[in-house]
């Protein structure tokens, strides 16, 4: 652990966002893995986007939780697993959205006090 490297927040900043993420996206709509993804990576602009091998154990995660479907779906002639929020799963989005509310203002003060810092 070397805090004074910028790789290791950004690991660090990027494990905690991402279920946060993924109910974000299952949120919006039923998705398979590599879809999702994707998605990630557009909506975060490439920051905080879950590795790929990542993704996948965070889903299984949800399936077993109750927190999302898996439904079998034939697409290009290949078998996807379509992941969709259960009920349950859509508790734990609000409270995730709540929870981040609460903490965002304190970062955003940590922020403007910082902001002679330079970035990169």
């Amino acid at each position: 652990m070397n805090l004074e490297d910028a790789e290791y927040w950004k690991a660090l900043i990027n494990m905690s966002l991402s279920r946060f993420f993924i109910l974000r996206t299952l949120h919006e709509g039923a998705t398979h893995g590599y879809a999702l993804l994707e998605d990630l990576k557009v909506f975060t602009q490439g920051c905080c986007t879950p590795a790929y091998g990542t993704i996948y154990p965070i889903l299984k995660e949800l399936e077993g939780g109750n927190y999302a479907n898996v439904t079998l779906v034939s697409e290009s002639g290949r078998q996807r697993k379509v992941y969709e929020l259960t009920p349950k799963g859509e508790l734990a989005y609000q409270q995730a959205v709540k929870t981040w509310q609460e903490v965002f203002p304190i970062i955003e003060k940590v922020m403007q006090e910082n902001k002679e810092i330079p970035h990169g």
